[in-house]
This record gives C-alpha cells, sequence and structure tokens, in this order.
C-alpha cells in the first residue's frame, strides 16, 4: 500500500496544473498539491493511501462553489437530492458492478492512482450530468445485446466517460459555422480559418471553448501526443455563456450537458453520435498556430461519414 501511494504522489507530481485543458479542473489540483507539499513524507503517504477522505473534505468545505447550493455532494441520479460520497475501492465488494454500487449506496469507490483521482474532479465540476450517465448505466445494466455482453447505450456512456470533451459554441452564425465544420471533419473551418473565435484568455467575446469530461483521457494528457482523440458533443450556448465566471459557466454547461445525455442515451444510440476531435488541436491548447500542424492526415483526418441524424443541441 505505501508502494502505491508513494507511486501516486510521484505521479501526481508530473501533472502541469497550469496546462491549458485543466483550466475548469486547476482549483482542485492545486488545492491537493498544496496539501501534498505542506505534509511530511509520511504525512503524504497517509493522504494519498485515504485519497477519498481528502475528497470528501474538500467537497464539504467547497460545497457552494462546487455545486451551487450548500451540499457536499451530488445528486445520485438526475433528479435526487442525495449525498454522494467518496469511499475506499476496497468498500466494493466482489462481483458488484461499480454503477450500481454507486447508485445504492450514494458512494463512490475510488483508488489511489491518476485514473480515479482525474474521474473525481468530473464528479465535482460535472455531478449532474455524472449522474445521468450513472443513472443510464443502472437502467441498462443487464442488456446485453452487442458484441462485449454491455449494450450499445452503455457503450456509448463509457466512450464519453472515459473519452468525451464539451464543446460549447455560441448560438450565432460563427458558433454554427464552428460546429458544421466540426461535424464534418472540416478542420480547416473549424479550428484554422475561425482560430481568433475559440476562447483564451485574452480572447474578446469567443464563440467556441472545449471543456474536457473523460477521466481516461485527462489521464492521457498528462503526457500529451498529438494523436490523442476525444468523442465530442457539441452544445450551443447564447455569448452571456463566454463572458460568465467560470463556476457559472459550469453549472450552466452541467445543466445543459446533463439534458443532452437524457436525450441521447436512448436505445439505438451508438459511439458514432460522438464526435471525434483531435484534442490537442483546440486553438490555445497546444503549439498549433501554424496552419501546418492540422496537415497532418494521420491525426486530421477526413470525414467518415454523415450522421443519419445529428442530435446535438
Amino acid at each position: 500500500m505505501a508502494g502505491d501511494c508513494g507511486d501516486f504522489i510521484s505521479q501526481f507530481a508530473t501533472i502541469n496544473t497550469d496546462a491549458p485543458w485543466l483550466f475548469h479542473l486547476a482549483d482542485l489540483h492545486r488545492s491537493f498539491a498544496d496539501a501534498a507539499a505542506q505534509a511530511s513524507d509520511d504525512e503524504r503517504l497517509t493522504l494519498a493511501g485515504a485519497l477519498y477522505e481528502w475528497l470528501n473534505a474538500y467537497f464539504a468545505k467547497n460545497a457552494i462553489t462546487l455545486y451551487g447550493h450548500a451540499v457536499s455532494g451530488c445528486s445520485v441520479n438526475h433528479n435526487a437530492k442525495q449525498r454522494l460520497t467518496f469511499t475506499h475501492q476496497n468498500d466494493l465488494p466482489h462481483g458488484v458492478a461499480y454503477e450500481k454500487f454507486i447508485g445504492e449506496h450514494q458512494q463512490i469507490p475510488t483508488r489511489n492512482n491518476l485514473h480515479d483521482w482525474f474521474g473525481a474532479c468530473i464528479w465535482a465540476k460535472f455531478p449532474k450530468s455524472k449522474a445521468v450517465l450513472n443513472a443510464k448505466h443502472i437502467t441498462h445494466l443487464h442488456d446485453d445485446d452487442s458484441g462485449n455482453k454491455r449494450n450499445r447505450v452503455r457503450d456509448t456512456i463509457t466512450v464519453f466517460d472515459e473519452n468525451g470533451a464539451v464543446v460549447v459554441v455560441a448560438d450565432d452564425d460563427v458558433g454554427k459555422a464552428i460546429a458544421d465544420g466540426l461535424r464534418r471533419f472540416d478542420w480547416q473551418t473549424c479550428l484554422v480559418q475561425h482560430r481568433a473565435q475559440w476562447a483564451d484568455f485574452s480572447t474578446p467575446n469567443p464563440k467556441a471553448q472545449a471543456f474536457i469530461f473523460g477521466h481516461a483521457l485527462l489521464e492521457q494528457l498528462v503526457h500529451p501526443r498529438k494523436s490523442l482523440c476525444s468523442h465530442t458533443l457539441i452544445i450551443s450556448m447564447p455569448q452571456e455563456f463566454f463572458a460568465a465566471p467560470l463556476p457559472v459557466q459550469l453549472a450552466m454547461l452541467d445543466d445543459a450537458l446533463a439534458a443532452q445525455l437524457q436525450q441521447l442515451l436512448q436505445d439505438g444510440v451508438t459511439p458514432r453520435e460522438l464526435h471525434p476531435l483531435p484534442i490537442l488541436g483546440v486553438p490555445y491548447f497546444w503549439d498549433n498556430a501554424d496552419p501546418q500542424f492540422y496537415a497532418d492526415t494521420s491525426v486530421f483526418r477526413a470525414g467518415r461519414r454523415q450522421d443519419k441524424q445529428d442530435k446535438s443541441v
């Protein structure tokens, strides 16, 4: 256990908290980094070994900021207001499905590794959306109408939960052009021609902004590489969204994303309804100012199909 805890502390130290794709999670990362920096070597091992306890304490202290109300947890399903906390992975009984355990016990089993750390970060920032995914998993838990014995709804949930991103676009002509370019794999239009309209710290009146949702994708981005590709949902928002403070943006986005997931995750859905986006092609996420960055067709591939029905809002 001590070795695992030391590994987690070492792995956590490799996270670049200033990475632009972590902007919506930076407060959590810096808070844990500060706690680790102030601890002795033995205390750091204890901190990592009881990561779930640190998360619960942090969420309780910052409940209003995280959730918009004074409840130190988030809902287990889209409508309930039950308190959701973290617990040690060992509390998950052998043979019990992870999603079912969360739904029945209002606890998230958590290991001391980067994968579960990033998962906890997403629970913090998108509690309603994560709750929808959990509820949909449980609804379709025993459907096994696909080759992997899981079913296409749960396949789609898993792909988005692990590797998803959300692109928010303004509800105007520029936002529509960016969204349409993404859907058509027209990288020149959505990422090059409209580069200046993507959100950066200095962008006035941006028209598009990307938020990473998938915790496995976040883990992979600890060691970024150009080929990493997200599976993306597109959400249209009024221009006021882009001028709002980050906590307000996240609350608005969580509401909109939860509603879209409720609509999307029905019988017949497949992961192909998620739009591929090479995540380091997002303007300002990487050293991608040179248009030649997007000429790499092994990463920025041509479109493979037109969706029979685009369910993006």
